[in-house]
């Protein structure tokens, strides 16, 4: 059996990657506004050392993130497609050049929203207890069912929150150290 080893920088750099997802959450989501930011740092750590490790930090960011929004843990999956999003496309000029960047940070935004809806109609009714809640609730009384909300809403937010995302971490690793940064 291969033996896996974490050589300190890339456990630091999870840990910041972890903290940076729990701490804007929770800032946006104190706020209420109708995007998120909360995977910043699964973005930069999938990106920078690979899908294996923004998994690592997508898992842990929604089971500490548990602690102030218990809904979190259920989008586990949505962290994990991120993080494989990411891996796969950084191959073709995602978080390198800006005209990619833009079109793979919305794609990335449908992909996301595509893949949360469910969890929020189904498991939560249509409340994750985000800014996005009432635009989801808007268009529920607007006649539209639970889950067609809920993926209309996701629709309208997550693009632009995927796109703010990538943008960010983008500009982020043009300022990490060229030698950290191999894999970009």
């Amino acid at each position: 059996m291969k033996k896996i080893t974490i050589m300190p920088e890339r456990l630091a750099f999870i840990v910041v990657s972890v903290i940076l997802n729990l701490g804007i959450g929770f800032l946006i989501a104190t706020v209420r506004l109708p995007f998120y930011l909360d995977s910043i740092g699964t973005v930069l750590a999938a990106c920078v050392l690979g899908p294996v490790c923004g998994i690592i930090v997508g898992v842990i960011t929604v089971l500490i993130g548990a602690i102030y929004m218990p809904t979190l843990p259920a989008y586990v999956g949505t962290a994990i497609v991120i993080a494989l999003y990411v891996g796969v496309l950084r191959r073709y000029g995602y978080l390198k050049k800006w005209i990619p960047t833009i079109f793979c940070g919305i794609g990335l935004g449908v992909v996301s929203a595509i893949v949360s809806a469910p969890i929020t109609a189904i498991v939560y009714g249509g409340v994750s207890l985000a800014g996005t809640d009432a635009i989801t609730a808007l268009l529920i009384a607007s006649g539209k069912n639970v889950l067609e909300s809920v993926v209309l809403s996701g629709i309208a937010s997550d693009p632009i929150d995927k796109l703010l995302t990538s943008i960010i971490v983008m500009l982020l690793i043009k300022r990490l150290p060229a030698t950290f940064v191999k894999n970009v």
